[in-house]
């Protein structure tokens, strides 16, 4: 071998070997990453989703207190006053005023038997309900405009209305209507009270059948059989 093909094959291995030293230490480059990926330990990992629910939990903690804040900006702001607010709304409006004829207010509650048939909401009774009730259970209309019912040809009870004027002249008429119907026996005109009390229970209960209604006494308390037994008892 001449020494210029010599000097050719020194330069083809240097240029080999300075490759391979290139190719090794970019494998090495790799293994170093490789290794210090794997070598991640797991508390610095732990670490990183601790810090990262910690921030979260900072925040929610953040969006609470603002929330609150705004809360109580909003209460601030309000100004209830409970009794007039009660007042105030639809749901506490005063009952409507159940209307009493002068001569059934002048009565002593001794010689009276008064009780009211009427809707527990005060829902009003039109002409046509009044009217179809009033001949269901028998009842005429006298010379006073009033409802009145008689038994063994005596008069047991008389019916007023619970709404002004109290009577009943316009009962026909479409724009008619009434809070209910006040049914009462005046005792110091009845020649049997007994017999007159219990033709108005019997017609109250067709009444009450007849237009959904509920009985009160004149306290508007509901009437119970007690109240009727003790009525019996003083009627005896």
């Amino acid at each position: 071998m001449d020494a210029a093909s010599f000097r050719w094959v020194l330069v083809i291995i240097a240029v080999v070997l300075a490759l391979a030293v290139y190719l090794f230490g970019q494998h090495q480059t790799r293994l170093r990453k490789r290794n210090a990926i794997e070598t991640f330990t797991r508390e610095e990992i732990d670490s990183a989703f601790v810090e990262d629910e910690q921030l979260r939990f900072e925040l929610n903690n953040l969006n609470q207190i603002l929330q609150d804040n705004e809360d109580e900006e909003n209460l601030d702001e309000i100004e209830i006053n409970p009794g007039s607010e009660a007042r105030e709304t639809p749901f506490a409006l005063p009952d409507p005023e159940i209307y009493l004829p002068t001569y059934l207010e002048a009565k002593d509650e001794d010689s009276l038997i008064s009780y009211h048939l009427r809707h527990s909401d005060f829902r009003l009774i039109t002409g046509e309900e009044a009217s179809a009730a009033m001949r269901e259970a028998g009842l005429e209309i006298n010379a006073d405009n009033l409802l009145e019912c008689h038994e063994e040809g005596e008069l047991a009870f008389q019916v007023a209305s619970l709404s002004k004027p109290g009577h009943f002249a316009e009962i026909e008429q479409l724009e008619f209507s009434t809070l209910g119907l006040n049914c009462f026996i005046d005792l110091e005109t009845s020649s049997n009270p007994r017999l007159a009390y219990e033709t108005l229970l019997k017609k109250v209960d067709e009444l009450v059948r007849a237009l959904n209604v509920k009985v009160y006494k004149p306290t508007q308390e509901l009437l119970t059989i007690s109240d009727v037994t003790a009525t019996r008892e003083q009627l005896a």
